[in-house]
């Protein structure tokens, strides 16, 4: 799977700029959150961040840097987490300063989230809570009221892969036939290339997933008894964020179809909630094909019924 995103230069973004001129002044806050389209960016910029706290540039291996981030299949920071957190920040520091890292905040739990509200409103001297995430409208109120939020901006990294390229051909042909001014389509001619682009669908995430895992193997954890759950949590993360990709391109393409039929309006404003209905139920860990099946008919379904000269 390839990508059209560069590396920026994490230290020139303006964002970035504000915390470092906030830092020099002795003003910097103790919680804040990243948001953007582009999660590689954002983790990078929280690791970042968190070297410059704790004055290395191997934040993840220092003594006093904790990270969070989702667990297992679960995709949510549990609360067994978040105390092992709480309690490591109670314990004496190697040094004047702590970093407290935490990817996908909107990964949050009701009792996660209760569980570290003391410490995200008031950390201990010295402590630098970051906190990331591309889901910016999906994190809980209480955790945004005790961040400051800086957004990274960004567009979502597009996936340039020939065998993706043909998928939305394919795509773009099966819209081209719901889309037909005057002739409703046979159900034949609806359903079965349907289907075949949903069989597609599932292939090509796996692949481009196992293409992403070699470039960005898991960390490795404290504890080695902790090895599968990482593993798991890591692959996990990595497919939300491919499907998130793969999703969006979509999109995408019936944005560019509203524009080359505009007659078409109504239908692909609602198939367009469709598929955001349908984000938000993976994010609920419902089975991936038959979410896209179900908003595939739907979208069917809304081509179908408008009207026709």
């Amino acid at each position: 799977m390839k990508s059209s995103v560069a590396s920026p230069n994490l230290s020139e973004l303006p964002a970035v700029k504000v915390l470092m001129k906030a830092r020099a002044q002795g003003r910097m806050p103790h919680a804040v959150l990243l948001t953007g389209a582009d999660g590689g960016l954002l983790e990078r910029a929280a690791v970042f961040l968190a070297g410059v706290q704790l004055e290395t540039g191997e934040p993840l291996a220092h003594a006093d840097c904790r990270v969070l981030r989702p667990g297992k299949r679960s995709r949510i920071i549990d609360i067994e987490s978040v105390q092992e957190v709480v309690a490591a920040l109670r314990l004496t520091s190697t040094t004047a300063h702590r970093a407290v890292i935490i990817h996908e905040a909107d990964r949050f739990n009701a009792s996660s989230a209760n569980a570290f509200l003391k410490s995200l409103e008031e950390p201990p001297p010295g402590t630098l809570i970051v906190l990331q995430t591309v889901n910016y409208y999906s994190v809980m109120p209480t955790i945004l009221s005790r961040c400051l939020r800086f957004h990274l901006g960004g567009e979502t990294p597009l996936i340039t892969d020939e065998a993706w390229n043909n998928w939305l051909r394919d795509f773009d042909r099966w819209l081209g036939v719901l889309a037909a001014p005057t002739t409703l389509p046979k159900p034949v001619d609806m359903i079965l290339p349907m289907y075949g682009l949903c069989a597609r669908f599932e292939g090509l995430l796996a692949l481009f997933v196992k293409e992403a895992l070699e470039q960005n193997p898991p960390p490795i954890p404290d504890d080695p008894a902790d090895k599968d759950d990482v593993e798991e949590a890591h692959e996990a993360s990595i497919s939300r964020g491919v499907r998130l990709r793969m999703l969006i391109s979509i999109q995408e393409r019936l944005r560019l179809l509203g524009r080359q039929h505009p007659d078409c309006g109504q239908a692909i404003s609602q198939s367009i909630e469709a598929m955001e209905q349908m984000r938000v139920r993976l994010e609920l860990n419902y089975q991936m094909m038959s979410a896209l099946e179900n908003c595939f008919l739907r979208i069917s379904r809304h081509f179908a019924h408008r009207s026709r000269a």
